[in-house]
């Protein structure tokens, strides 16, 4: 715990009581953890109407729940208008709200909700706005669209199979059948096209079979479509929208303006606190990561973080079945199961307590011993079950091990195998490409100089190079980048990376939000406060994004930044999609240390992402994983909160940029 602070002690896991009866809206999984000296509050939010905005509220109790008092100093999803859904936190700094706590906690949060506002997401000017995700008949579900074409008169046309829904479970369903303001289709395959004129409306329905009984939310719903203009030539525009944490209701719901009025509230059984009242005690920090063993299943061999990918290119491909894909046969040191659910049980160990230990990105149940239980369902082929322990304070620890799951008959490759085929140097290798680019030094006496953006932006280029399949051939390094620097380079990726390479561009300098212009920018070193001649305005690398012809572009700023640049913001603990299926869509993707407020010099982000990098044991990860798995970190640590999603108008389609083990 950090000097100068006095230290709470986390004795009893936290449960969850409910203050009503189950109802269709309500706080689910309230929970409380300790890292550092915060404590988080998490929470869910439920059976909420499409759009439903709510102000959250958190208070804490000394005496058994007889008497609360509000938790003042509090960040993340909390105050007015959060939004229902999965995977909330409110992060407490306890010490600036009680100088001392002895005995019993016990938490409350209260959500209460009075409006809702449109869902609903743009491409090229056409706004698409749901009104209705609900159940119909047995086993289906009906998406309904409200879809306003705000440009020229132009063909809209929606392809069924482009129409899906993924849940929790990551289980995903096309669309059967479809209808397009009064055109059908009614196979999978179909594509109901209509032409809209300028600011013409129309309604849209898609439903969806076989889809599970029990299924009351979806973790995102993408829409594909195409635009074609008929003017001297023929123009096509393509475009994915996404939408993500969605209630499913039990009946069809009209338009989401209409106001509603609901109060809801959740507490939890009295906690166990200890904080000290005598002077601050002095206490060595604790570096040494966290222990853990794995006891079910039995005799697994754990890889760490060192061992490398070692793929056997040639052989693979020779020995393969069919050239696409390979037949699965489980190494020496491979789990070989015939159950599609496996049951992994450990037990973590650290002297400063254990905050979270996570299985495949999910959190895992951990009781007060450290013992921790995590159930996966596999998919067939090899599967990685990675296990990621962190400690309270912030020291964490990564290891896997491989489990090959078998279905009888049928030789099937997995996620991993078939991006293998991608990335095998047999064949012309998708290349990476980055730009990375510090800013120490500021001329203008009115602009501070900072003193880590350089130590940081090389500290990433030697984790990317290193551990990475970025050749640093491949990759810029620009100190004290000018204004002009930036351009030129930006305008050399526009010629040089091709469809099937990646791009990582990485700022680290100050950043500047104009709140009377809504402009934001990124501050050159020959950037002047008096001007902004020389700063980099976040619409225009919007532009290069969008102009640089890659596969996927993930865009990584240490800076403050415009949270309106995002399209979609919620990012998931596991990742949104497969790993081979989130490859084969283009990307446009920008992860950011904050929005709109001022970004520390001493980078919390920078450090979590380098190090969440560095202690990756898997062969490819997703950016959005790497994001979610430091996020809760760096928003305990700091006063920013980091941000993640595609990138507006940029040719996002849907995936995700995957850092690629040597």
């Amino acid at each position: 715990m950090n000097t100068g602070r006095k230290s709470i002690l986390l004795a009893l896991a936290m449960l969850v009581l409910s203050m009503f009866p189950a109802k269709a809206q309500e706080i689910i999984d309230l929970k409380s953890r300790q890292l550092g000296d915060k404590i988080n509050l998490e929470y869910s939010i439920i059976g909420e109407k499409l759009g439903q905005v709510f102000t959250v509220s958190p208070f804490y109790s000394t005496n058994g729940g007889k008497t609360f008092l509000p938790m003042k100093s509090v960040t993340g999803n909390v105050g007015q208008r959060v939004m229902g859904g999965k995977n909330q936190i409110v992060i407490w700094d306890v010490l600036k709200d009680a100088k001392e706590l002895n005995g019993d906690i016990v938490f409350k949060l209260i959500a209460e909700s009075k409006t809702t506002e449109v869902t609903q997401e743009s491409f090229s000017k056409v706004n698409f706005k749901i009104e209705s995700l609900h159940k119909k008949g047995e086993n289906q579900l009906e998406l309904v669209l409200n879809i306003t074409n705000n440009g020229p008169t132009r063909d809209l046309k929606l392809i069924n199979g482009l129409i899906t829904i993924t849940d929790f479970r990551k289980q995903k369903y096309d669309a059967q059948r479809g209808n397009l303001g009064g055109v059908a289709g009614n196979e999978r395959y179909s594509t109901p096209q209509r032409k809209i004129k300028t600011g013409e409306s129309v309604k849209a329905n898609f439903t969806f079979d076989r889809i599970p009984s029990d299924l009351n939310r979806i973790m995102r719903l993408d829409i594909g479509a195409e635009l074609l203009t008929i003017d001297i030539g023929l123009d096509l525009e393509i475009g994915n929208l996404q939408f993500r944490d969605l209630p499913v209701t039990a009946a069809k719901t009209n338009e989401m303006k209409a106001e509603v009025s609901k109060k809801v509230q959740a507490l939890t059984q009295p906690v166990f606190y200890a904080v000290k009242k005598e002077e601050v005690i002095k206490q060595v920090a604790d570096v040494t990561p966290p222990t853990f063993t794995v006891t079910a299943p039995e005799n697994v061999v754990l890889i760490g973080s060192e061992a490398t990918r070692g793929r056997p290119y040639a052989q693979s491909t020779i020995l393969a079945d069919d050239k696409r894909k390979r037949s699965v046969k489980g190494g020496e040191l491979d789990l070989v199961v015939t159950n599609s659910q496996l049951t992994v049980k450990g037990l973590a160990k650290d002297e400063s307590g254990i905050f979270e230990v996570k299985v495949n990105g999910k959190n895992a149940s951990v009781s007060t011993d450290g013992n921790f239980e995590s159930t996966l369902a596999l998919a067939a082929g090899k599967n990685d079950v990675v296990i990621r322990v962190i400690d309270n304070q912030k020291n964490s620890v990564e290891k896997k091990f491989i489990v090959v799951y078998e279905v009888k008959g049928k030789p099937i490759s997995s996620e991993t195998e078939e991006l293998d085929l991608i990335f095998d140097e047999d064949k012309r290798m998708p290349q990476y490409y980055a730009v990375i680019v510090g800013v120490n030094d500021y001329p203008d006496t009115q602009i501070a100089e900072l003193s880590n953006p350089i130590s940081d932006a090389q500290k990433l280029y030697n984790v990317l190079t290193t551990r990475y399949t970025f050749d640093p051939a491949n990759v810029v390094f620009i100190k004290n980048a000018s204004r002009g620097q930036l351009i030129d380079e930006l305008d050399r990726l526009t010629r040089r990376v091709s469809k099937n390479d990646n791009l990582l561009i990485f700022f680290a300098g100050h950043g500047y939000w104009d709140k009377e212009t809504e402009l934001g920018y990124w501050l050159p070193s020959d950037a002047k406060a008096s001007s902004t001649a020389n700063w980099m305005a976040n619409s225009q690398i919007r532009d290069y994004i969008r102009a640089i012809k890659s596969k996927h572009t993930l865009l990584i700023a240490d800076a403050c930044f415009s949270g309106g640049i995002f399209k979609t913001l919620k990012a998931f603990e596991e990742g949104s999609a497969p790993l081979n299926k989130a490859y084969d869509k283009p990307s446009r993707k920008a992860m950011t240390s904050g929005s709109l407020t001022e970004v520390p010099d001493q980078s919390i982000f920078l450090e979590q992402l380098v190090k969440r990098l560095s202690e990756n044991t898997q062969n490819y990860i997703s950016a959005e994983e790497v994001f979610s798995s430091i996020r809760n970190i760096v928003m305990n640590s700091s006063p920013t909160t980091p941000l993640y999603g595609d990138i507006k108008d940029t040719g996002d389609e849907g995936g995700d940029f995957l850092f690629v083990k040597k």
